[in-house]
């Protein structure tokens, strides 16, 4: 049985945070990064542009391809000439910020000016001495980034927290099932003691001979029965668990199934008084037999152990259905009876109704209880 020490909810918080830091950290440094190169690429492919025009191709630039449009002016402004009251404009902060850093030429530089985020690189004609002024607009994209980046941080936050909810479900879950697998082993432990002390009983009593031999042989030989069932449907539901089970289908009538499932209880019902009524309309199925047979006497069995004074088994139209006139199900009872190392008051291991359950669904049938008619009734649906 795995320990679960730690809960499986921190676990997933702490990794996938860590995670989620490191990927969006990376994205934001490759956006950066891309919108930087795009920027310095649309800057240098206007400078190729103006190295190589003729004086009067001012107006031909084209930009292509790529993601920014870059676009130049001539600095023909001298301090004198500039006027701070000129209608306001992108040309006319990058043209204000070139009057102010006129040593700052022939590279590139990020400049904000006016909440805006510009690439700017001025220039100097060979032919000419003008000196050109070109630049990029970047903020948009920024703009988009920073829109992008929050957009990836919500979601990241979002699947951070179900996932770490799941987690701590999860951990509840395996806890729940440890806690069913403990108390079924102390059950089956307590279930394999009884037989074993009875068996233990009698053995040292013939020994002593203080005990009728036809009579304790017949008990051991009936505590070795049972203990021997159950050592097999545990070993059963760990063959399903490791999906290794292999069937051998053949086809069997109803009648038989049944037939031979009431056969083995024969003595149970006797001692129980139970009057057992069947409407069975016959027809013939295609199953592992002896799952099938196993299946349908846990359920019979079931219904014998809690029947009071009444059994009902009918078939009609491929549903099978096994009724019993005992205690209703509790509300408990009838949303776990089927799970696995469940047991309800009064009974046994809590292997019975799940193995049943798993051998039906194999052969692609379905089983559930109802409280029906002042009593329990099982519907197999055996199509």
């Amino acid at each position: 049985m795995i320990k679960t020490r730690k809960n499986l909810g921190i676990y997933i918080f702490v990794i996938l945070t860590i995670s989620f830091v490191i990927v969006f950290l990376c994205v934001l440094t490759s956006l950066n990064r891309y919108i930087g190169s795009e920027a310095y690429r649309s800057i240098q492919n206007c400078e190729g542009f103006l190295r190589k025009r003729d004086s009067d191709s001012y107006m031909e630039y084209s930009e292509g391809k790529n993601l920014f449009r870059s676009y130049y002016f001539l600095l023909e402004f001298d301090a004198e000439e500039f006027r701070p009251d000129m209608e306001y404009g992108v040309e006319n902060l990058v043209r204000s910020w070139c009057r102010e850093n006129r040593d700052k030429t022939n590279k590139i530089y990020t400049v904000e000016l006016e909440d805006r985020l510009f690439y700017i690189k001025q220039i100097r004609e060979q032919d000419t001495n003008d000196r050109i002024a070109i630049y990029t607009d970047i903020s948009s994209a920024k703009t988009m980034e920073h829109i992008v980046m929050l957009i990836l941080l919500m979601v990241m936050i979002v699947c951070d927290v179900i996932s770490t909810v799941v987690g701590f479900r999860m951990t509840k879950r395996i806890r729940d099932e440890q806690d069913k697998q403990k108390k079924f082993f102390e059950n089956a432990s307590h279930e394999l003691k009884t037989p074993l002390m009875s068996i233990q009983g009698f053995s040292e009593g013939l020994q002593k001979g203080v005990i009728e031999e036809q009579h304790a042989y017949k008990v051991i030989q009936k505590e070795v029965r049972k203990m021997s069932q159950m050592v097999d449907e545990i070993l059963l539901l760990s063959k399903y668990d490791r999906k290794s089970m292999k069937y051998n289908k053949e086809e069997i009538s109803i009648n038989e199934l049944v037939g031979d499932a009431l056969d083995a209880f024969y003595m149970e019902i006797q001692n129980k008084n139970l009057t057992v009524t069947t409407e069975i309309e016959d027809q013939f199925i295609t199953v592992d037999i002896e799952q099938m047979q196993r299946a349908v006497s846990n359920v019979i069995s079931n219904a014998i152990r809690y029947a009071q004074t009444r059994i009902y088994i009918g078939c009609t139209g491929g549903t099978l259905v096994i009724w019993n006139d005992g205690t209703s199900l509790s509300e408990e009872d009838a949303k776990k009876m089927f799970d696995r190392f469940y047991m309800g008051e009064g009974g046994s291991t809590g292997i019975g109704l799940s193995l049943a359950k798993e051998i039906l669904e194999q052969h692609g049938f379905s089983i559930k209880a109802e409280n029906y008619n002042e009593g329990v009734r099982f519907i197999i649906v055996l199509r």
